[in-house]
């Protein structure tokens, strides 16, 4: 069995989530975690039997190194995977790829000069129920979809950003939208389709923080749809991310991923009852970002090495990861203008 060796690129949070993930899967290993903060570094490093660096530049051009995970705050992004793209190293990039599209682009353009795979990580794409619901639409189960919303109705108190780069422009490129919403935006554009305007009004609430924590927006997709999306970190004390989707034929409704509601015109009992208890819960992160578990990264990585071991594009391949934050930055110029915003962007 070929084993695949991992640099992990930030040893924060979510750089702990992605060196369980590979730990997880048998054809991975971990060789290096690369954080400037040695102490920090190295302690996540040792729990999983890797080398530290400091130098995200050292990490990429090891040899045991054959994947680079980004796991930076997300404005610093853009030139880690270059680096990684110019030694020939595939990349997994945490979601947003990058704050705006510009260094989005840049990153996209370094994968495809360097012929890697990449991709964006959107773990609720992994979700049994996610696959479903996709199934059901592109088989027009659920009629015409005349509906589709999305609801991040989440909580993060103020020392979740003291003193950090979130609830900035520059690192964060947003706030409750680009940095929590973005799983559910992404779901909801991956289903219903593209996204044809957004209305949308954003506003900062309760925290001290240069980015909005709640925001609200009116969505018209490409296929006649209307939508809303709702995204926040003011909401007390927190509600599980929601997708629903309604069409003249059928009502499917999605917490986290997991099928909460099936309804469909053709269906029976049983079909519903399946559905309902298909997968249980893997976490959320609606009051406590470290509750996610590693579970649904784990599937997204494992599909990521299967894909370059077998040479054939991702699950979710780079340029995926462009939408979610294209519909976003649309969201923020409307609110700003408080006019619609077309999409694409110009």
């Amino acid at each position: 069995m070929t084993v695949a060796g991992f640099a992990v690129v930030g040893a924060g949070n979510i750089g702990n989530v992605h060196a369980q993930a590979i730990a997880a899967i048998p054809e991975a290993r971990l060789s290096v975690v690369c954080d400037e903060f040695e102490e920090r570094g190295r302690a996540l490093a040792l729990v999983f039997g890797a080398q530290w660096a400091a130098d995200y530049r050292q990490a990429v051009v090891r040899s045991d190194v054959d994947v680079v995970c980004v796991c930076t705050p997300s404005g610093t992004h853009a030139e880690i995977a270059e680096a990684a793209a110019q030694a020939g190293k595939h990349l997994v990039v945490e979601k947003p790829l990058d704050v705006t599209l510009e260094r989005v682009d840049r990153i996209i353009s370094a994968a495809e000069r360097a012929a890697i795979k990449m991709t964006c990580i959107f773990p609720l794409r992994f979700k049994l129920g996610a696959h479903k619901a996709k199934e059901a639409i592109e088989q027009g189960r659920l009629g015409k979809i005349v509906l589709a919303d999305a609801s991040v109705k989440w909580y993060r108190p103020q020392q979740y950003y003291d003193g950090i780069w979130r609830g900035t422009w520059d690192m964060d490129g947003g706030g409750a939208l680009m940095n929590q919403s973005i799983h559910s935006i992404d779901l909801l554009q991956w289903l219903v389709g593209p996204v044809d305007s957004v209305f949308g009004h954003v506003a900062t609430l309760e925290h001290r923080i240069e980015t909005e924590d709640t925001a609200s927006a009116v969505v018209a997709y490409k296929n006649g749809a209307l939508g809303v999306i709702q995204g926040a970190t003011s909401c007390w004390p927190g509600d599980n991310a929601r997708v629903e989707l309604h069409g003249t034929q059928g009502t499917v409704a999605l917490e986290d991923g997991r099928i909460v509601v099936w309804k469909l015109a053709d269906g029976k009992p049983e079909e519903e009852d399946r559905m309902l208890h298909l997968e249980e819960s893997v976490g959320s992160g609606r009051s406590d970002p470290a509750a996610i578990g590693y579970e649904l990264h784990r599937r997204q990585i494992l599909d990521f090495v299967q894909a370059v071991q077998q040479d054939h594009p991702p699950a979710v391949v780079g340029p995926e990861g462009r939408k979610a934050v294209e519909i976003i930055l649309a969201i923020y110029r409307s609110s700003k203008t408080s006019s619609p915003v077309s999409l694409p962007l110009s």
